[in-house]
């Protein structure tokens, strides 16, 4: 038997707005279909289809940069959304401070090095941004910013252009992009957080087993 969201929502996808009501409605989604978790929300199958990213190319472009949509690579480190009613519950469960991992020790350098020009220069294109970075910090630029944004540290602002030699993500700390969410965030703690986002997993039609949320969101 399908999942709740998949039974309601199986091909109903057509366009943008669709798209934001989905993820308004599901809360959280992967953008294709997770081949580890494949009952996950997802839009590809919200569309119909056995992948939706290259179709959608630019809507996890416009509807983050519009502020219609969180987009996010934290679950399965693939590409996600999360609405904007449940972006303060995610930054609860799964965002970190940089100041606290520098301090602690656990912030690889080249995240450091990344995370550090970012908060001096702000709204800043990969492509700038890598032109600042020591050769170490440069070979690993992809990888780690894919780690800060996992992290709730950094996020998307802008693109630089919508051809292949013109694209480009910019980037500034998320919580100077969206102070209001990392108010919100704080004022909902970690444990209501977490059961926000279960109940709404519930609501999917999602088993609520420690091993699936370890899956989904990291949590352990």
């Amino acid at each position: 038997m399908a999942p709740n969201w998949l039974e309601k929502w199986r091909s109903k996808v057509k366009s943008e707005d669709d798209c934001v009501r989905f993820v308004n409605d599901v809360g959280f989604c992967a953008i294709d279909i997770p081949q580890s978790f494949p009952g996950f929300p997802n839009q590809a199958d919200a569309m119909g289809l056995e992948s939706a990213i290259g179709h959608t190319w630019f809507w996890k472009d416009d509807l983050h940069i519009q502020k219609r949509l969180f987009y996010t690579r934290l679950f399965f480190n693939r590409p996600g959304y999360i609405s904007i009613e449940f972006l303060p519950a995610f930054i609860a469960t799964n965002g970190q401070v940089a100041d606290e991992l520098m301090l602690m020790g656990r912030m690889p350098v080249a995240q450091r090095v990344i995370y550090e020009a970012i908060e001096k220069h702000g709204h800043i294109s990969t492509r700038d941004l890598k032109q600042m970075l020591p050769p170490d910090a440069k070979r690993q630029a992809s990888s780690a910013l894919i780690a800060l944004e996992r992290l709730f540290i950094i996020t998307k602002t802008d693109i630089t252009g919508r051809t292949m030699q013109t694209y480009s993500y910019v980037w500034d700390l998320a919580e100077r992009w969206a102070p209001e969410k990392f108010e919100e965030a704080d004022r909902l703690g970690v444990r209501q957080a977490k059961e926000m986002i279960r109940e709404k997993f519930r609501q999917n039609g999602l088993p609520d087993e420690p091993k699936y949320l370890e899956m989904a969101f990291g949590w352990e």
